[in-house]
């Protein structure tokens, strides 16, 4: 991963550790409202890659099913694995602010589960259109996730190596 000063502008403001980190927190917490479990943490290296990817996150609907969702848009999953590999690094940072803020925490069974609610973390405070449609499409994930259960099964869902 590069230095901060040594990023584009457009990754540093996109890829940014807080904005991904609003992301990941929606994600586990949607997903521990819904299921009142920790969430599995290699889980996490495929949120990012299904939100920000612009032309994926328009065809996310938690209303259809996963596995349905992927059988009817399998043009979601082209350049899929690679794109998850790519943001392993961008995943990591975000994580650690989480961790470090004290949002979330890793439970002894290596899950991670929210902490602290922040009020301040409203969905509609201080973002414009795109950002609310990446925390709201990460919810929808969440949703997912709850609802495929085990995350091996959502990992060769998405043709993804753990």
């Amino acid at each position: 991963m590069r230095e901060w000063n040594n990023r584009s502008k457009e990754v540093a403001y996109l890829l940014n550790p807080a904005f991904c980190g609003r992301i990941i927190y929606s994600t586990i917490k949607t997903y521990g409202d819904i299921t009142h479990r920790a969430f599995s943490f290699p889980l996490i290296y495929l949120i990012l890659p299904l939100v920000l990817h612009k032309s994926t996150r328009e065809l996310i609907n938690s209303r259809t099913q996963m596995l349905v969702w992927l059988q009817r848009y399998p043009e979601a999953l082209i350049d899929f694995p690679k794109r998850a590999k790519e943001l392993v690094l961008i995943t990591n940072e975000a994580v650690e602010l989480l961790l470090q803020s004290g949002l979330v925490q890793l439970t002894n069974n290596g899950e991670l589960e929210i902490v602290h609610t922040i009020k301040a973390l409203s969905k509609t405070k201080y973002t414009n259109d795109e950002v609310k449609d990446c925390i709201n499409k990460s919810e929808h994930i969440a949703k997912w996730f709850a609802a495929t259960g085990k995350a091996e099964t959502i990992f060769i869902s998405m043709g993804v190596k753990p």
